[in-house]
């Protein structure tokens, strides 16, 4: 193996580890949101019951106005804070906590479905939050990594390891630009792509 593969190699090595922590962080989140969903007391459940109904009918109607910027804010808050906080000694802290609440919200949204409709309740929940998951998700976590790794080594330099080498070169911003662009295209797509599926997501309940 060649010097330029070893480097390779233990440079992915080395990202297994921020990948882990913000798998497990999405992971936790998800678990105390797929929780609290299920203590919610009947009342409450009633009414997200009625919300969801009322919504989905809305939907099927055409009479729901899906508007791009707040979509795009919706999707883009969560990269652009990972993006700020890597630059910070903080992000080793707060990355992972924003994917927490990522993941809080997405299986919060995934349960309430499932509360309200049973099993059945997967189906509207894959089309209106697992597919775009499909989209924000691998750029979400390929961004959340490269920042938690800057975080991190600006941690190591701030108790004291000042021959740490930092990684904000031009490759660094060339990633993010590129995550960026794809972000936003994911956005557009899921914004062409929403009538549809609320549609089809209320087909499946309705």
């Amino acid at each position: 193996m060649s010097q330029w593969d070893s480097m390779r190699e233990e440079r992915r090595m080395g990202r297994l580890g921020p990948l882990t922590i913000l798998g497990s962080a999405f992971l936790m989140g998800g678990i105390l949101g797929a929780t609290l969903v299920s203590m919610i007391a009947q009342p409450a459940a009633e009414a997200l019951s009625s919300y969801l109904r009322d919504y989905l009918a809305s939907g099927q109607a055409g009479k729901i106005a899906v508007e791009f910027w707040p979509m795009l804010w919706e999707q883009g808050r969560f990269f652009l804070g990972v993006c700020v906080l890597g630059l910070t000694a903080l992000g080793t802290v707060g990355i992972p906590v924003l994917f927490g609440v990522r993941g809080f919200l997405f299986a919060f949204s995934v349960a309430g479905f499932c509360r309200v409709f049973g099993p059945i309740g997967l189906g509207p929940a894959l089309f209106l939050f697992g597919l775009p998951a499909f989209l924000w998700g691998p750029i979400l976590f390929l961004a959340g990594t490269q920042s938690l790794e800057g975080s991190i080594r600006l941690f190591r330099r701030v108790i004291g390891g000042w021959r740490e080498s930092l990684p904000f070169g031009p490759r660094y911003w060339e990633h993010l630009a590129i995550w960026g662009i794809g972000l936003f295209l994911c956005v557009a797509l899921e914004f062409l792509a929403a009538p549809a599926l609320l549609s089809a997501s209320a087909r499946f309940v309705l």
